[in-house]
């Protein structure tokens, strides 16, 4: 391992996205190498078709390297993006027919109403 850093293991092997070195400086100027800053920058309103999909901020336009090895650009869709919209529209169906619960674990809300309070803080 050379200490590279990375914005996630699917950019391991492309230097474009290499931050830097742990070896040779510091975690926070590689949080702001140009490789970082083009994942940490990607906004969904920015581009189509992601702009105009009414999903977006519950999807994200999930994987940047996904868009970025298999269609081109981290200006582009994710390759399995209509799969990530069918997934998102079929848990609305589920919530709005009331039937979530049947397909959650017990427990799995645990802990979320205090994260909500304090995300409202």
């Amino acid at each position: 391992a050379d200490g590279g850093l990375y914005p996630c293991s699917e950019f391991i092997g492309l230097p474009r996205f290499r931050g830097g070195s742990l070896f040779e400086s510091e975690v926070e100027a590689m949080l702001h190498s140009e490789g970082f800053r083009l994942v940490t920058g990607r906004d969904v309103d920015a581009f189509p078709p992601c702009r105009d999909c009414a999903i977006r901020h519950f999807c994200g336009s999930p994987c940047p390297a996904e868009a970025h090895e298999m269609n081109g650009g981290m200006d582009r869709t994710g390759a399995f993006c209509g799969f990530y919209e069918e997934q998102v529209r079929y848990a609305f169906r589920l919530i709005a027919d009331g039937t979530a619960d049947d397909y959650l674990w017990d427990g799995w809300d645990e802990g979320t109403e205090t994260s909500f309070n304090h995300a409202l803080r």
